[in-house]
């Protein structure tokens, strides 16, 4: 069967899931309420979400109780698109699940990091264990970083990480970031036989994907854990799509945070430090975001029978989940609609 013919049924499917997606108004609305309950309330009876709520008790619902519900739903999307692959670009699709795995266990070494309990989060990491087949409850148990670690001996994930519980270097910065380069470092191995527009395409994505994450890195290592310029150096991927291993060392080895900025400025992401420092630090992942939104969207209408359109589902997908939950964190915060719209992606 053709790509052509392939991706038309593709393509079909997509715009049926698309017509989920929230609308602006929901957003405007969604930004009016007062309590985490009204919000629930409102996506319960209002929204194509009504299907995944109608269990929960929104008066008593909580972030994390619909967080989980909202990634069972993208899973269960994702899965449905999986349907129409066949051979290597099957394998391809599953491989999206590698990056909501890595996403939850963040979320989890966080939780663990700080001593909370990670119980609490449970139903919010839907995708821990999904790629890496590990144990999630035996990850649950973990009480420090280290036993985190530990505890994904087996997994893609542990050869980049058991470096860390060296005594030295074991902080969540660190385990962030080589689960990240884990990620990056996958996909260099990966070896898929797909046609080569499609390969040609994800190469632009992931290559934008890993400029962003560099700079990301390069400006929290410096500003927050002052990693030396070598190491983060070490960890900057090398196949983004506009920045040189040139300009990773140059930004790795800038003396000071304003000459990093100078730095980005003269750079294709110089739109990331285009404000003052003090919303840099605030407003940085949803301006990549939206980058990469825009960017993703720029791609899926050039070429229109390709994998573009699958990752721009997926990745506006996740991106309604991201502004969902930002808005009900902004709501839990007492944050006025005027300043909880600056944490929202694209839509308002």
């Amino acid at each position: 069967m053709s790509n052509t013919v392939v991706y038309s049924a593709i393509n079909t499917k997509i715009r049926v899931l698309e017509r989920n997606f929230l609308r602006k108004k929901d957003y405007q609305n969604l930004l009016k309420m007062a309590t985490v309950s009204d919000a629930a309330a409102y996506l319960k009876e209002n929204t194509y979400y009504s299907n995944l709520l109608t269990t929960i008790d929104t008066d008593i619902v909580s972030r994390r109780d619909i967080e989980g519900i909202f990634k069972v739903s993208m899973a269960g999307n994702i899965d449905k698109l999986i349907y129409f692959f066949h051979n290597d670009y099957k394998k391809l699709i599953h491989f999206f699940f590698l990056k909501y795995e890595i996403e939850d266990l963040k979320s989890l070494a966080r939780r663990i990091f700080n001593g909370q309990d990670p119980q609490e989060i449970k139903k919010s990491l839907f995708f821990l264990g999904k790629f890496s087949k590990t144990d999630a409850e035996r990850l649950m148990e973990a009480k420090t970083i280290r036993d985190l670690i530990y505890s994904l001996k087996g997994a893609y994930f542990y050869e980049f990480l058991i470096p860390l519980v060296d005594g030295r270097r074991e902080n969540l910065f660190r385990f962030e970031m080589a689960l990240d380069f884990s990620y990056f470092s996958n996909i260099q191995r990966r070896k898929l036989r797909i046609s080569s527009r499609d390969s040609f395409l994800i190469k632009e994505y992931e290559g934008l994907l890993a400029d962003l994450y560099n700079i990301q890195w390069i400006y929290r290592g410096k500003k927050f854990y002052q990693l030396s310029p070598a190491e983060l150096l070490n960890y900057t991927i090398n196949f983004g799509v506009q920045l040189t291993y040139q300009d990773r060392q140059k930004m790795c080895y800038a003396t000071s945070l304003g000459n990093l900025y100078r730095l980005t400025l003269n750079s294709a992401y110089g739109f990331l430090f285009k404000k003052e420092e003090i919303s840099t630090d605030i407003y940085m992942e949803r301006r990549i975001n939206n980058y990469i939104y825009y960017q993703l969207r720029k791609l899926n209408h050039k070429f229109p029978l390709s994998i573009m359109q699958t990752i721009n589902y997926i990745w506006t997908f996740e991106l309604e989940i991201k502004n969902i939950i930002s808005i009900i964190e902004s709501i839990r915060y007492n944050l006025t609609a005027q300043d909880a719209v600056k944490f929202v992606v694209k839509v308002v």
